[in-house]
C-alpha cells in the first residue's frame, strides 16, 4: 500500500473510532462531549487534533450533508452543539443559532482578525450569530506559454477576458474555428457568475426567490453580444465545446485550442498542488467587487446546546492562527493537502493565515493573494440554493443566452415550478 493510502485509512479508521467513542459514551460523560455537525469531513481530523490538546473534552462529528437543511435535531436525534456549513445565514436558520457576542466580550475572540465582509455575513440585528470559517472565489486560469497575452498582474475583469481572448481566436479558411479564446457558453458556472457581477442579486425574501429583472436582462444581453460579436454563434461555441473542450479546464488551456478556462480557487489550488502544472491565474472583478462563491462556510453553536462550554473552548481553539497553522502542517506531514484545500476546503476567514500561513502550503499564493478590499459576499440564500441554482438560474442563463430570435425560452418561474414538481414530487 502507497503511503499516501496508508494514511488515509488510518484517517478514516480514526475519525470511525472519534464517532463511535462519542456516540458510546453519551451517557457517562455528557458534559464532555462537543458534538458537532458538519457537511466538512475534514473536520474530523481538527477533532482528533483539539482531542489531543484538550483532555477535558471531546469533540466528536456527525456528517450531514446540508446541516441547514437538518434542523431542528429529529426528536431521538443526538442534538448538535456546534454546527459548520453552508447556507446557514438564512432568515430561516438564523434562529436556531446563538449570539457569540459574549466571545468577543470576554475576548475569547478578535474581529479584528476575521475578513470584515465575511464576519458581516453573518449577523442579525447587529448580533453576531454566525462566524465565518472558510471561502472561495472565482478564477480565470492560463497556460503560462500565453502570458505575455495577459495585460493585468492580479485580475482581470470580463471586458479584459473577452478583448483578450477574441485576439487569441483563429479560424480556418472555411471559416471554422481551431482556436477560440474563451467559450462563455461552455459554463453555466461562469454564465451565473456574469449575473453576480452585473448585481442581478439573487437572495431570498419571505421564503421566495427575488432579484433585479433588469440586471438579467442585461446580463444575457452582454453574454448574447460577447458570443455573436467575438465568436461568431452559440451554436459555434457548442461545436467548438464538444470537439475541443471535453477535457479537465488546465489541459483545455495547455491544449493550445482554448486561451482561457474558469475556475474557483479550491479546484485551482488543488489542481496546481497536486500536478506540476505550467498554469497561471487572475481573480475575477467587475466595479472593484470580488464575489466569493456561494457555498462559503460558517460556524455557530445552536441554540439548544447541551455543552456551550465545551464549544466555546472549541471555537475559541479553532479561530486561532496557531491552531490553523497546525492544521496546514499536520495536512503536509500526513499528505493530506491533496485531499482538500485550505481550511475546510477554501480560503481562511482569519486573514493572518490566508495572507501569510496558506502561501508555505500553496506557494502559488505567493504571486496573487485574494484582494481583502474587494470581496463580497451573497445575499442570504435557502439551503437548497445549489440545486435551484444548477436546475433553475443556470439552465436558463444557458438556454436564454443561445436562444435564436424565434426561439420560445422558458421564463424563470416556469423553470422554478418544474424544479418544485421535481423535488417535492419525490
Amino acid at each position: 500500500m502507497r503511503l499516501k493510502q496508508f494514511f488515509r485509512f488510518i484517517f478514516i479508521l480514526n475519525f470511525s473510532l472519534l464517532a463511535l467513542t462519542g456516540i458510546t459514551s453519551c451517557k457517562e460523560q455528557p458534559s464532555e462531549r462537543i458534538v458537532i455537525w458538519t457537511s466538512c469531513a475534514e473536520f474530523a481530523q481538527y477533532c482528533e487534533l483539539f482531542n489531543t490538546t484538550h483532555p477535558g473534552n471531546k469533540a466528536i462529528l456527525v456528517y450531514k450533508e446540508n446541516p441547514a437543511l437538518s434542523m431542528p435535531p429529529a426528536k431521538d436525534e443526538l442534538p448538535p452543539d456546534i454546527i459548520v456549513g453552508s447556507w446557514l445565514c438564512s432568515d430561516k436558520t438564523h434562529k436556531n443559532f446563538k449570539s457569540l457576542d459574549y466571545l468577543f466580550d470576554f475576548n475569547k475572540l478578535s474581529s479584528e482578525v476575521f475578513y470584515t465582509q465575511l464576519l458581516s455575513a453573518g449577523k442579525h440585528r447587529n448580533s453576531q450569530y454566525l462566524l465565518p470559517v472558510s471561502f472561495n472565489i472565482p478564477a480565470i486560469i492560463f497556460s503560462k506559454e500565453n502570458s505575455n497575452l495577459i495585460t493585468e498582474n492580479y485580475t482581470l475583469t470580463p471586458e479584459n477576458i473577452r478583448t483578450i481572448a477574441a485576439s487569441y481566436n483563429q479560424k480556418k479558411r472555411n471559416g471554422s474555428f481551431t482556436r477560440i479564446g474563451f467559450v462563455p457558453s461552455a459554463d453555466a458556472n461562469f454564465l451565473y457568475l456574469m449575473a453576480k457581477l452585473n448585481n442581478v442579486d439573487f437572495r431570498e425574501e419571505k421564503n421566495q426567490i427575488v432579484y433585479n429583472p433588469q440586471q438579467l436582462d442585461k446580463t444575457i444581453e452582454d453574454l448574447k453580444n460577447w458570443i455573436t460579436t467575438e465568436n461568431k454563434s452559440a451554436q459555434e461555441e457548442r461545436d467548438f465545446d464538444f470537439k475541443y473542450l471535453f477535457m479537465p479546464d488546465y489541459r483545455q488551456i495547455t491544449s493550445g485550442r482554448t486561451l482561457f478556462a474558469y475556475t474557483t480557487s479550491d479546484k485551482l489550488l488543488m489542481n496546481m498542488k497536486d500536478q506540476n502544472l505550467s498554469i497561471d491565474y487572475r481573480w475575477i472583478t467587475s466595479e472593484n467587487q470580488l464575489p466569493i462563491e456561494d457555498t462559503f462556510t460558517t460556524m455557530g453553536i445552536y441554540k439548544d446546546a447541551r455543552n456551550q462550554p465545551g464549544a466555546s473552548e472549541f471555537i475559541a481553539w479553532f479561530f486561532d492562527s496557531e491552531t490553523q497553522k497546525q492544521i496546514l502542517e499536520r495536512k503536509s506531514q500526513l499528505d493530506l493537502n491533496t485531499e482538500m484545500f485550505g481550511i475546510a476546503g477554501g480560503f481562511s476567514s482569519l486573514r493572518e493565515v490566508t495572507d501569510h500561513i496558506l502561501p508555505v502550503y500553496y506557494t502559488q499564493l505567493l504571486t496573487n493573494l485574494p484582494p481583502a478590499e474587494l470581496l463580497k459576499t451573497s445575499q442570504k440564500l435557502p439551503p437548497r440554493w445549489e440545486t435551484y441554482k444548477a436546475n433553475v438560474v443556470e439552465e436558463y442563463l444557458s438556454i436564454a443566452v443561445a436562444a435564436q430570435p424565434d426561439d420560445t425560452v422558458p421564463s424563470l418561474p416556469e423553470l422554478e415550478a418544474e424544479w418544485q414538481k421535481k423535488v417535492f414530487d419525490n
